[in-house]
């Protein structure tokens, strides 16, 4: 089992490589059609992206940077970790064959469970009470949170069915795994590496930063509920929260103004930097903007374009690609080797591409220009260069000699 704990973020990348895959043939099924169930493979893409590659990816860090070996190699993290992975692995091809149904409600659950026993022996490890423990441990109390709504779906979906409690219990999962577990534990991961390089931090502006992110995270959720019938007082709350969010914004940019060049090694590192910053800014952006019924009811009207650009400017633009900066940085890509090169290099224009297809032809319908000419042909095109990417991500991972972990 040590050897999993070593490996942890090789495997993550390879489930990042089935989502993506995933990904890949649901887009090819837009352009070409195929006789394949579309739902089963969404679910299992949308799954095994975020517990698969983003969670796993995530732990293996947090183990990596704050976690001594003694503590590391004790048994409850491999008996968790390894019925975690054996769930997620399951999930792949679960929901696959059978969608949303008692097998993958059972693993889904398994994986739950098991999360909650990892989470709380994390809580009890980390002892340090640094700034980054401090966003580490916040991310774990919002996974939590998210976590809840796994069980009162199930509920939700015997007594009402697909009704909007439905949808809003899911978005209320995904808005606290998203912006808490995720948000919070990147940043948290991103300050420790800081320090470890004797990088020092503005105490104030860190806890400014920390402060007006947190106190948004809770108003910012009711932006997802939107969309139902409710009054316009949520849709200010909402915009409470996103402006708190964005306030929270120039904090961080006092703190990276700082650390700027001393995290800059060359021209690659420095574009995946702007790339994570900018992808936040616009996710922090497009919420603000959300909170407007104009959007609310022209983006539940363009779901295909606005919606899902979104959720892929978070999981790609920000979240995976601030994940392989951390993965660098932890030694566990090489940056000088070809593959990380070509691989980063494929996979940020891929994200870029996409982004610009689906938000540009939202746009164009909303000012009734129309689609782009053969948009399902050249999404899949650009999809494709993500999913090789992420191939040649992974090939320089199996490449790098075994380090000390």
């Amino acid at each position: 089992m040590n050897s999993i704990l070593n490996n942890l973020h090789k495997i993550a990348i390879f489930l990042f490589l089935f989502s993506a895959g995933y990904g890949v043939l649901l887009r090819y099924n837009f352009a070409f059609p195929l006789n394949i169930k579309y739902q089963n493979f969404l679910q299992g893409h949308s799954h095994v992206a975020f517990l698969g590659w983003g969670y796993i990816a995530c732990i293996y860090a947090i183990l990596k940077l704050f976690i001594t070996k003694e503590d590391k190699y004790n048994r409850n993290y491999k008996t968790t970790i390894g019925i975690i992975l054996f769930s997620i692995i399951l999930m792949l091809f679960s929901f696959v064959d059978s969608g949303y149904k008692t097998f993958s409600i059972v693993l889904l659950s398994i994986f739950g469970l098991t999360s909650y026993v990892l989470s709380f022996k994390l809580l009890k490890d980390l002892k340090s009470k640094s700034i980054a423990v401090k966003f580490i441990k916040w991310g774990i109390y919002y996974y939590l949170l998210s976590s809840l709504a796994t069980w009162f779906l199930a509920g939700v979906i015997i007594t009402q069915g697909k009704t909007d409690l439905y949808y809003n219990t899911v978005y209320f999962y995904l808005h606290f795994l998203y912006n808490g577990f995720f948000v919070f534990v990147l940043f948290g991961l991103f300050f420790r590496i800081l320090e470890n390089k004797g990088i020092l931090l503005n105490k104030k502006y860190v806890n400014q930063f920390f402060f007006f992110l947190n106190i948004a995270c809770v108003p910012t959720y009711t932006l997802s509920i939107l969309w139902s019938d409710v009054s316009i007082g949520w849709n200010l709350f909402g915009g409470l929260g996103a402006t708190f969010q964005i306030v929270s914004h120039f904090f961080l940019i006092k703190i990276l103004n700082s650390a700027f060049k001393k995290l800059v090694e060359n021209s690659l590192v420095k574009a995946m930097l702007y790339f994570i910053l900018g992808c936040y800014v616009l996710k922090i952006v497009i919420q603000l903007a959300s909170s407007h019924p104009y959007f609310v009811e022209k983006s539940i009207a363009l779901k295909p374009f606005f919606i899902i650009g979104y959720l892929h400017l978070f999981t790609l633009g920000f979240m995976s690609t601030f994940i392989f900066y951390i993965l660098k940085e932890l030694g566990k890509l090489e940056i000088r080797k070809t593959t990380f090169k070509l691989g980063i290099l494929l996979f940020l224009v891929g994200v870029l591409l996409t982004e610009l297809i689906l938000f540009g032809n939202g746009f164009s319908l909303l000012l009734s220009i129309g689609i782009m000419p053969n948009y399902q042909t050249t999404l899949l095109l650009f999809s494709a260069i993500i999913l090789i990417g992420v191939f040649l991500l992974m090939v320089n991972s199996l490449l790098i000699s075994k380090s000390n972990n």
